[in-house]
């Protein structure tokens, strides 16, 4: 069960990074091994945003397709995902946008999941660590290139 967690302090507004992440449908012009992303439906549920999203994820012939719910908070601060459907046994994963001063926040991440195909599990544990800073990497590239 990959567990991973970072932070980082960035030269972007909590804002910017929020509005970067909640950005579902543009995940595949950046992030690694992300083939499609796309949001099927979009509600407003108790002072938050809510969306269900599909990602197809994957690398050469391992390519699988999960469908998660992700909540969105109004003031910018928060991101929580967790998994409907798809490879994973489960898998949650946290954002936190902390405002430090008007051009910079400090961005807290956290993930972890397991897969249900036990061969790709393997695998995906194996290279773990470098997934995971491949893709927070990604973020901040993002937000350099589009702010």
């Amino acid at each position: 069960m990959p567990k991973q967690n970072e932070t980082k302090i960035v030269p972007f507004t909590k804002e910017q990074m929020f509005d970067l992440v909640s950005n579902i449908d543009s995940y595949s012009e950046f992030l690694p091994w992300c083939n499609d992303s796309k949001v099927i439906k979009r509600e407003i549920k108790d002072n938050e945003e809510v969306v269900i999203a599909d990602l197809e994820i994957g690398y050469d012939q391992f390519v699988y397709t999960y469908r998660s719910e992700v909540c969105l908070s109004s003031d910018k601060s928060t991101i929580k995902v967790r998994n409907l459907d798809g490879p994973f046994k489960y898998l949650k994963n946290n954002w936190k946008f902390i405002e430090l001063s008007e051009n910079s926040c400090e961005i807290y991440f956290d993930i972890d999941f397991e897969l249900n195909i036990t061969l790709f599990d393997i695998l995906m544990k194996k290279f773990f660590d470098l997934a995971f800073q491949k893709m927070v990497e990604a973020f901040i590239t993002r937000a350099e290139e589009i702010y």
